[in-house]
């Protein structure tokens, strides 16, 4: 397995990227930013609805000793990373942390982790913390402080209110999932990412179910990473496929975590295409 900072550490953090059809870039990334990783980590590779040509491609070109599973179903994200997690778990059992990545992040020099774990190490009841992750463009893309950002109006424990991406440090409703340091113990706990996801989501309804725990998810923006933002699904799906399945993990939310009934579930695609076409028009 692909190992960083000295092979002979222990790893502390296993990381686990799900990759779709896209093996120069899954490997470019092990091979050129998860080395700036300033931990031990091992890594792990989920290729979902392998090809031959493209599982021959990670085997190939994947850094030595990289653990490498292979579906020929599309396992989504949720199914893909809690299969990667298993299986690391098994091998190293003793893994404190989680780190769930995707290949089209970018971590830069002054990436800021160390400050992260330590943070993280300080704080046992952190089970999930995400930096500041930020586009192409140079804008924040998390967290999410209240349920109302992703539409909720709203969840009891965090009333709506405004709240923009970026920030000062804070516990908060939930964090990108391209790049999140989640502890080992409360992520097995509870069964790791909820099955039921297959994208969009799953970062928030891993938060619903630690938190009755005891658990909190944190936004620390000491840490950085540039997120170059949906190159799978704008490559594998059309907009209008996107917008649907967004669309079912909303309603699967709603339903699972907010306690929104029937006529409200039928009634919010409605109210929110309604909404977008209003605001497509105003721009």
């Amino acid at each position: 397995m692909a190992t960083g900072r000295a092979a002979s550490q222990k790893p502390r953090v296993g990381v686990v990227v799900v990759s779709y059809r896209s093996p120069a870039r899954t490997c470019a990334f092990l091979r050129e930013q998860l080395p700036r990783l300033p931990f031990p980590w091992v890594a792990c590779v989920v290729e979902v609805a392998s090809l031959p040509e493209s599982h021959q491609a990670l085997e190939r070109e994947l850094p030595p000793e990289t653990l490498l599973l292979s579906s020929p179903e599309n396992l989504g994200y949720a199914r893909g990373n809690n299969w990667g997690a298993e299986e690391l778990r098994r091998r190293f059992p003793s893994l404190e942390y989680l780190l769930i990545a995707n290949d089209d992040v970018q971590i830069p020099q002054d990436h800021g982790l160390e400050a992260w774990m330590e943070a993280m190490d300080a704080h046992p009841q952190w089970a999930i913390a995400g930096p500041d992750v930020r586009g192409r463009d140079g804008k924040p893309q998390s967290p999410w402080n209240t349920s109302a950002d992703l539409g909720d109006e709203c969840s009891p424990a965090f009333p709506a209110k405004e709240s923009p991406f970026g920030g000062e440090a804070r516990e908060c409703y939930g964090v990108r999932g391209c790049f999140m340091l989640v502890r080992a113990t409360p992520f097995f706990q509870v069964g790791g990412f909820d099955p039921e996801y297959f994208l969009f989501f799953e970062e928030p309804a891993l938060g619903e179910r630690l938190r009755p725990l005891g658990w909190a998810t944190v936004y620390l923006p000491q840490a950085r990473v540039t997120h170059w933002g949906s190159a799978t699904i704008r490559k594998a799906l059309s907009s209008w496929k996107i917008y649907l399945l967004y669309r079912k993990s909303f309603l699967l939310t709603a339903r699972k975590y907010w306690g929104w009934g029937k006529i409200r579930r039928i009634t919010w695609p409605l109210r929110h295409l309604l909404r977008r076409l209003l605001e497509n028009k105003r721009g």
